[in-house]
Order: structure tokens, then C-alpha cells, then sequence
């Protein structure tokens, strides 16, 4: 029996002790590393082997997103499944984008986290079901905006770039507060200027107060 290498991610100890005890039940799956933030994460993907991750979004210094984002850029081969309480469709939307293969929340049981696991791993996905069905309400409710007359839709982070250029941030302070590099707020400070149609940051910011996209 091949044995599938996890990688678990989370920067609370008693829940790394906890998955890890529960999967130690499961023959053919073996929790081979823990870290307990996005920098031990990305270290110990270096270092070793892992078929799977299975990573939290909210940890200190790197976040799940930015985490998620690095591993996926530096080990494509590697399956991510993010395990957290949030359910926010706007992050949900960024993983599907990042390219993650699932997405649970922690109140899942060990039997639906060993088949997820077995399912990324084979190169299939799993998302549960609160999920699934937030993914839907999601696509109808875009499709919906999409087909309004001067609609503009942002993604989760160009609305945080936009929120941080708002407050009057440099790219260079924006890229370290989101744990990004400068090239990366550099486009999506064109994209923004593109699909609203702006010249510049005033117009970005005039437009985006008139539309709404900024408190």
C-alpha cells in the first residue's frame, strides 16, 4: 500500500496534535510534517515530500492565501487542501484561483478528511458541502452582477489593494502588508485602472466611491 505524505499547516499546536492523531488511524496516510505558520510550510515543502497540505488561512506573518500561493508557484505537484472555520466566498474564490484541490471546514469529520485527502492526492478534488454550495450561490449571484449595465467586479485582492491605495499606501508598503511583491500590486493596480476604466489613482478612487466598491 503507497503511502500519501501529508503536510499539515496550522499555527495552533493542539490542533496539529489533534488531526495528526486522528489520521494515525488511517493506514495508508501519514502525517510526515507539521509547521505552524506559512514560513515553516514553505521550508518544510523544501526540505521533504509531501503529496498533501492541508493548510489554515489565518496564521501569523504569511497567511494561508499568501502561503497557498508560494507553494503552488514553487511545487505545483503539491495538493492543497485548506482547512479552516472561514467561509467567506471571497476567499474561497481566491483559493479556486491560487488552484488548490480542496476546501474544509474544521468541523469535518476524520472520515470526510481521509477521503478528501485520498482524493487530492489521486489528483481528483473535495470541497464540503457548505462550500459546494457557497461556490453556486457565488457563480449566480456574479453572473447576475456581471449582466448589470456598469458593473465592475473586483476579486478579493484587488478589493484589498484598492482599500490600501484608498489609505493612501505606496506599492512598495502594499506589497509588504500583503506579503506580495511590487510587480504583483503593479498589476493589479492596472487591472483596477483598466476595468474601471481610470486613467489614474484619482479617477481609480473617484470611480470607486461612485460605484460603491469603497466604504
Amino acid at each position: 500500500m503507497q503511502q500519501i505524505n501529508v503536510l499539515i499547516t496550522d499555527d495552533h499546536q493542539l490542533l496539529l496534535d489533534g488531526i495528526q492523531s486522528l489520521l494515525a488511524e488511517e493506514a495508508d496516510i501519514r502525517v510526515s510534517g507539521t509547521a505552524l505558520n506559512g514560513y515553516e510550510a514553505l521550508a518544510q515543502a523544501e526540505a521533504n515530500h509531501y503529496d498533501v497540505c492541508l493548510l489554515d488561512i489565518s496564521m501569523p506573518g504569511l497567511d494561508g492565501i499568501a502561503t497557498a500561493r508560494a507553494l503552488k508557484r514553487l511545487h505545483p505537484a503539491l495538493a492543497i487542501i485548506v482547512l479552516t472555520t472561514y467561509r467567506d466566498r471571497e476567499i474561497v474564490a481566491e483559493m479556486l484561483e491560487i488552484g488548490v484541490s480542496g476546501y474544509l471546514l474544521k468541523n469535518a469529520t476524520r472520515t470526510e478528511l481521509a477521503e478528501a485527502i485520498r482524493k487530492v492526492s489521486a489528483g481528483g478534488i473535495h470541497f464540503s458541502n457548505e462550500i459546494q454550495e457557497g461556490i453556486l450561490d457565488n457563480y449566480v449571484q456574479l453572473t447576475r452582477e456581471k449582466n448589470r449595465p456598469g458593473s465592475v467586479i473586483l476579486t478579493h485582492r484587488e478589493k484589498q489593494i484598492l482599500g490600501l491605495l484608498a489609505r493612501e499606501l505606496t506599492n512598495e508598503k502594499i506589497a509588504s502588508e500583503l506579503h506580495i511583491s511590487y510587480r504583483t500590486v503593479e498589476t493589479h493596480r492596472k487591472n483596477l485602472l483598466h476595468k474601471t476604466g481610470s486613467h489614474n489613482l484619482a479617477g481609480l478612487l473617484k470611480h470607486a466611491y461612485r460605484a460603491g466598491l469603497l466604504e
